[in-house]
């Protein structure tokens, strides 16, 4: 079986023979190519050999590869050129606290057997002699390829007891490479589901962002369209969520309904199925301030402010971790789903709407579409989505400002040209200008904008005017 080597990678093994080492290739380039993968999808690398990281460092001196540690603990070494690898030496390990997922205790060996054994799933521990061009598969893991299965190292109970952040890698392999998962393996994941609450928030968001894009990641294949979906339902019937985004295990539990067909969970898990790689933290999340509002008050008052508390907490930095900007966008998304609900908003107000949210339209109008479709069977999108989007698309076509960065007149000329304006308005006289640029794109003259200025300062001197 050929194992295709990028030719940097051909002269790193050949350092190592010089100094008496071998150099294996580990993991999913291996199994990647085994299945036959374009090589677009080989990107990352990880080499591994009974070379001591000391070593290491010193026969890569005064060589075209660089070296540094990422994990001195676990003798995990960067080595790079014009390609990046990640060099792990053969190893056994020792976990002091059940579960999680770096361990006390490191024992390098020489034996490459041994170092399969403290490895994930069979599919990942399959070796590639780069000088002698030859597969190593101690553990079967070709046949677990073949079968499309996976399957634990060791016993499942060992696996899992000792770092549960696998439990989340096995969902991630089942659903990006359209797997099934051993039966064994499985239940002992669920066994041990309760021990993701000693993993950091770090490694839960890393593993749950790429099941959220699980269809993403080998698109080719034709087996994976709902590969993201499919991940949730290992997720919920693993009882993994409520360690994740414990909102979603309150909704469910919950057991409230979105219509007599379905409950809201069922709702929620649907539209997030239909929706866009983009949007997809939006679809889980676009309902949980009516749901908390309706379990809290009986109705649904306060639920964009609710909604807005509970994204902070399941995303923020008491949650998953997600940055800023990602959770700011989502709770924007989801304040904003809902906008023209009955579809009786005025075009006016349309343009206005989309002025004030043009960063994340699209992601509103894509989340709109999803909730649409789920709601009425694949049958059509969303008529209001289309009308916001049609309405964008005739403001671009007339040139009609999008910001006050677009209007054809700036601060400093209002400063000079009204008398006594206060400075400090500015800003809100440039906001007043766009919304009139808005409606009547041919305004956006320096000579209209200036008239229109005025006539807004006039009528509102004490607010305007020193």
């Amino acid at each position: 079986m050929n194992i295709r080597v990028p030719d940097e990678l051909n002269r790193l093994a050949h350092i190592f023979y010089s100094n008496n080492e071998k150099l294996y290739i580990v993991g999913g380039f291996v199994r990647n190519q085994i299945m036959g993968f374009p090589d677009k999808y080989n990107i990352d690398i990880d080499v591994c050999s009974s070379a001591k990281p000391e070593k290491i460092i010193s026969m890569l001196k005064d060589t075209e590869f660089s070296v540094r540690y990422m994990n001195e603990d676990v003798g995990v070494l960067e080595i790079k050129g014009n390609i990046r690898v990640e060099h792990a030496t053969f190893r056994r390990e020792k976990y002091a606290l059940p579960g999680v997922h770096l361990p006390n205790n490191v024992e390098f060996v020489d034996n490459l057997e041994i170092d399969a054994l403290r490895r994930d799933f069979r599919c990942n521990a399959i070796y590639y002699d780069i000088i002698n061009q030859e597969i190593i598969d101690p553990l079967d893991g070709i046949k677990d390829i073949e079968k499309k299965i996976i399957r634990t190292t060791e016993e499942p109970k060992i696996v899992f007891a000792n770092d549960a952040e696998r439990i989340l890698r096995m969902v991630r392999f089942a659903v990006t490479l359209g797997f099934k998962i051993d039966n064994e393996t499985y239940n002992e994941a669920k066994n041990n589901v309760f021990k993701l609450k000693y993993i950091s928030n770090f490694r839960k968001r890393e593993e749950f962002s790429k099941i959220v894009t699980a269809d993403t990641k080998y698109d080719f294949l034709t087996d994976i369209k709902y590969a993201h979906a499919r991940g949730l339902v290992f997720l919920d019937d693993l009882d993994a969520i409520k360690y994740i985004l414990p909102v979603l295990s309150d909704i469910k539990n919950s057991g409230l309904k979105a219509d007599k067909n379905k409950t809201l969970y069922e709702h929620i898990i649907n539209v997030f199925a239909l929706s866009d790689k983009e949007v997809r933290l939006s679809a889980l999340l676009h309902d949980v301030g009516k749901a908390k509002a309706k379990m809290e008050y009986g109705n649904f008052a306060g639920a964009s402010e609710l909604a807005s508390v509970i994204i902070e907490k399941n995303l923020g930095s008491e949650g998953l971790g997600f940055s800023k900007k990602i959770t700011e966008r989502v709770k924007n998304v989801v304040f904003c789903a809902d906008f023209n609900k009955f579809g009786i908003e005025s075009a006016k107000n349309i343009k206005r709407f989309i002025i004030e949210n043009k960063e994340n339209l699209w992601l509103i109008i894509k989340l709109q579409n999803a909730i649409r479709l789920e709601k009425s069977n694949l049958k059509r999108k969303s008529i209001r989505a289309n009308r916001l989007n049609k309405i964008y698309e005739d403001m671009i076509n007339k040139g009609t400002p999008m910001s006050v960065s677009d209007l054809k007149i700036k601060g400093d000329v209002l400063i000079t040209k009204i008398k006594n304006i206060r400075v400090n308005k500015i800003s809100q006289l440039l906001k007043e200008l766009l919304y009139k640029c808005v409606d009547w794109p041919a305004y956006n003259n320096q000579e209209d904008l200036l008239r229109l200025a005025n006539k807004i300062v006039s009528k509102n001197k004490e607010e305007y005017l020193y």
